[in-house]
């Protein structure tokens, strides 16, 4: 290894890496570290769920680059072994106590169901869900699974 792959290494580790799957319907759900310095256990990954038909944010008058057709949550290093793992063994699994939200994943004979509900406070709430193939469930534990350890990376 050449000093130019050591830096290329370490860049790629520190670096917030995005995973996407889009379904046929243009729905996209989205897995990257949020890349933000935190206290142990506190790194978030970041879940998104963009699709065209969704309303976002917008309505309530919340708006950013990408206020419309997306809820985000974010999902601490603490929980997301439980995530990985419900994902690997195909069982449901859901975090309700999300400060901005609510993940719930449930896995089915076609796939595995992921439901992001983003919350901004009383009446904001905005619940978009997605259904993977079967075939993009462990794909989606591994992301998980890497954006982790950038994540713990992140903590201090």
């Amino acid at each position: 290894m050449d000093f130019n792959d050591a830096i290329s290494i370490v860049t790629a580790e520190l670096t917030p890496q995005p995973w996407d799957y889009t379904t046929p319907d243009g729905t996209t759900l989205r897995v990257i570290p949020a890349g933000l310095r935190e206290d142990a256990g506190y790194a978030e990954v970041l879940i998104r769920i963009t699709r065209a038909d969704a309303t976002g944010l917008g309505e309530f008058g919340i708006t950013g680059p990408d206020g419309r057709g997306v809820a985000e949550v974010g999902v601490t290093t603490t929980g997301l072994p439980a995530l990985i793992d419900a994902l690997t063994e195909r069982i449901a699994w859901e975090d309700t106590a999300l400060v901005l939200g609510a993940l719930t994943v449930v896995p089915d004979v076609d796939g595995v169901m992921v439901v992001v509900a983003e919350i901004h406070g009383r009446d904001q709430e905005v619940t978009v869900s997605t259904v993977l193939p079967e075939a993009q469930r462990l794909p989606l534990a591994s992301a998980l699974r890497r954006a982790l350890d950038v994540a713990r990376g992140w903590e201090s």
